[in-house]
């Protein structure tokens, strides 16, 4: 409430001044002080070059204003009593009182004074205006009352058909604005003066998502927005001042932005801000924009006002995070554009400080299953191969890529073991052609696991299980005997194909031949695709169950280490097959959800998936993501790439706009099947702005269905990209939604079903599933 001083008791006569040196004739008889209630009067509305003054009563007792003063300066008060007037000088609570009052000047300072007693005494001063300039010569008194900050003014056009009004509360120019309605003696209406208008802009809109309006004053003086409004429509506005700012303030400083919530509809919509409530007035509406659509409910209005030209819009914009943003010029629709990076708060032009991501998407297919050997032809029973001509025998499917690598115990050592030469293991597919009646023997040698103390035949394995002193020298390392596997044993391999669709058959049939100095014991063989799939030279066991093997020719703890499952029942290492990954993308998004795919839903034409589903062909859904505007990065890789090699990706992110990151490749070996994350993205960056590093969001990784193309067996379709004629050649699928993959039947290595309700593809994920890929994104 504006501050009023009232004096208590009877005033002794006295001389008194405007100044220190201004005479002051009678003064007025006292003013007695009300019994009951608060006294309060204010300034309400000036004609600044005219003649009238308006003051209203906002307190809850009468008021007698007759020996009340205005005064300008030396020289020029009055008292009010002595005034021509309109209406009650003893003024009633909510009434007016408007009196004439010479104020020729485009700036002054006037002040309401309850006596003459001192126009210097702040004690005496109940209220207080200053326009035009800063100065005045009542300013320091009212500074000192704590009525007016020295310097501020209420800005004017000059025009003697405009006054200035008090919007009713607080104290301060932020409660004064010039105004073109006139109401001496009514309740005021704020109109502000076309020039003074037209420097409060709508400069960014984000109507799809976050709700978002952004106000810029590029005037030269301050506004007060708190009795602008915004409206849609009939029934769809709202106060600035009952707006809680999302940034800045209704004080609007020149320069300077203020950002408001504010609903509004996501595909068409015309937006109007005001200066008053008078929506149909073309005097009362400030700026405009329209977009999606001509003919919304204010655009008449708006070309009225001649700011908007009918049937005019911006386009709607292509992603819902996505703004609208004004040039800072004109009033048309070309005038505004669509912004990917939002600037609420910030210049339209301001350059987004970026952050640089190195992205990798590692294929990690790798142990693909694993056979175990354990029964001796001869007896018919799991043991090991005591005589010549004992052997054992096992099949298994596999396709080109595979690599096998046995192993198995010299039974009459503590830690020794028959494996590959070639760590990489021995290919299946030699030349692309499948090995048939070959001895693989010879590729074997022998190992010392370093984990038992050699040469104690006290602590071979028929002494039990894991007996023997630990090796002091703990490493993996060859033993050199002068002979290789061939010397002991004979391990050939034979082929049957398969009825294609499905992988043909391998047998490996392992005899021994030297059964005096190398008794073979059960073992294992491994289909893997990555080199040293049970060990590395010059390092210790991995602990995984190799040692059984080695010192007592037990794979039964591998095997079971091997096949072990997650969380979910699906495989926590075994990979669903083997298959290399298309060229890829990474891309990043600022919407609530992925622009490239949606699950549930089909597939969009132009998003480019279903070519990188069922061809591999990345380049379009490039294309997308760059006439998006949003981030997107192709693979610095042209070819597919396999097991154990990967895509890598360099991706320039926005910083501050919420980006999530995007990945997509294809699983070659299918018809549309691709991996991605979610829909949710993997966000960049935290809440304090830190970019994220590291594989850990690799489980956000999943195996999706395109449903652009029947499915076929994985590895054998016809149309496969591998072996289809020409791109985009398959049957559409009967199901076209994009969907997890939730299971997969391994044709290529006989594991059967592997079922994967979220379709998990992360190696690591402790719920288990496909392991297939790793990704790795570490900030530059």
């Amino acid at each position: 409430m504006k501050k009023n001083v009232l004096k208590a008791a009877a005033l002794a006569l006295l001389f008194a001044s405007c100044s220190e040196d201004d005479f002051v004739g009678d003064t007025p008889d006292p003013v007695e002080p009300p019994q009951t209630g608060v006294a309060s009067v204010v300034l309400n509305e000036v004609e600044y070059l005219g003649n009238r003054v308006e003051i209203f009563n906002n307190g809850e007792v009468d008021v007698d204003l007759s020996g009340y003063f205005l005064c300008l300066g030396p020289g020029t008060y009055r008292q009010i009593g002595s005034l021509e007037s309109q209406g009650n000088t003893n003024l009633a609570p909510g009434e007016y009182l408007v009196v004439n009052y010479d104020m020729p000047n485009a700036e002054g300072g006037l002040g309401l004074y309850v006596d003459n007693s001192g126009f210097g005494d702040a004690s005496t001063l109940a209220d207080f205006v200053q326009w035009g300039a800063a100065g005045s010569p009542r300013e320091n008194v009212a500074v000192e009352a704590g009525i007016w900050t020295a310097g501020d003014f209420v800005p004017v056009r000059g025009n003697e058909n405009y006054s200035i009004i008090f919007d009713g509360e607080g104290n301060g120019v932020a409660n004064w604005a010039e105004t073109t309605t006139v109401t001496f003696g009514a309740e005021n209406v704020l109109t502000m003066p076309a020039a003074l208008r037209r420097s409060i802009v709508l400069n960014e809109v984000q109507y799809a998502s976050d709700d978002l309006v952004e106000i810029y004053n590029n005037g030269e003086v301050t506004v007060d927005l708190s009795t602008y409004w915004l409206c849609l429509g009939p029934g769809t506005y709202v106060q600035l001042g009952n707006v809680t700012p999302a940034s800045g303030n209704l004080q609007l400083e020149a320069g300077e932005f203020l950002v408001v919530p504010y609903e509004m509809p996501d595909v068409e919509g015309g937006l109007g801000l005001y200066s008053n409530n008078a929506f149909g007035s073309a005097d009362a509406i400030v700026d405009f924009v329209q977009w999606g659509a001509g003919g919304s409910p204010r655009e008449n209005v708006a070309v009225e006002a001649g700011i908007w030209t009918a049937g005019d819009f911006v386009p709607t914009v292509a992603l819902s995070s996505a703004s609208i943003e004004y040039d800072g010029e004109g009033d048309a629709s070309t005038d505004w554009n669509e912004e990917v990076n939002p600037s609420f708060g910030l210049a339209n032009d301001t350059q987004n400080v970026t952050t640089t991501f190195n992205v990798t998407i590692s294929n990690v297919i790798n142990y693909l299953n694993v056979h175990v050997f354990n029964e001796n032809s001869r007896t018919g029973t799991p043991g090991p191969l005591t005589k010549n001509g004992d052997s054992y025998e096992i099949a298994f499917q596999a396709v080109r890529g595979t690599k096998l690598t046995p192993v198995t115990m010299m039974g009459n050592s503590n830690d020794w073991f028959l494996a590959p030469e070639d760590l990489a293991g021995i290919d299946l597919y030699p030349n692309g052609s499948p090995l048939n009646g070959v001895d693989i023997a010879s590729d074997l040698i022998l190992y010392d696991l370093g984990t038992e103390a050699d040469n104690d035949p006290s602590t071979f394995p028929p002494a039990g299980a894991n007996v023997g002193p630990a090796d002091p020298n703990p490493y993996v390392r060859t033993v050199d005997r002068g002979v290789r596997g061939d010397f002991y044993i004979t391990a050939y391999i034979t082929y049957k194909p398969g009825d294609g669709q499905s992988a043909g058959t391998f047998t490996l049939t392992i005899t021994a031949i030297n059964a005096d100095n190398f008794v073979v014991t059960p073992g294992l063989a491994v289909l893997h695709a990555l080199p040293e799939p049970l060990f590395t030279l010059g390092e210790e066991d991995r602990g995984v169950g190799l040692e059984a093997i080695a010192e007592d020719g037990n794979p039964g703890p591998l095997y079971d280490w091997f096949n072990e499952t997650g969380s979910q029942g699906a495989p926590l290492r075994l990979s669903s097959s083997l298959s290399v990954f298309s060229p890829g993308l990474v891309y990043a998004f600022n919407t609530d959800s992925d622009p490239f795919f949606t699950q549930g839903a089909t597939v969009n034409p132009e998003s480019g998936l279903e070519e990188l589903a069922e061809d591999g062909n990345n380049a379009v859904a490039v294309s997308y993501f760059e006439n998006l505007g949003l981030p997107v990065a192709a693979s610095e890789q042209t070819a597919p790439i396999g097991p154990g090699e990967d895509l890598t990706f360099t991706i320039e992110v926005p910083q501050g706009q919420d980006y999530k990151l995007g990945i997509g490749t294809m699983l070659v070996q299918t018809n549309d099947w691709f991996i991605s994350y979610n829909n949710n993205g993997v966000a960049l960056f935290d809440e304090t702005g830190v970019p994220f590093s590291g594989t850990g969001e690799s489980d956000e990784a999943y195996l999706f269905d395109a449903g652009t193309e029947e499915d076929e067996a994985v590895g054998f379709g016809i149309y496969q990209a591998p072996r289809q004629a020409g791109p985009n050649q398959g049957p559409a699928d009967d199901n076209t939604t994009i969907r997890r993959q939730a299971s997969i039947t391994d044709v290529q290595f006989g594991k059967g079903t592997i079922n994967s309700a979220p379709g998990v593809v992360y190696l690591q994920d402790p719920r288990g599933g496909y392991n297939l890929v790793r990704v790795d994104i570490q900030p530059q």
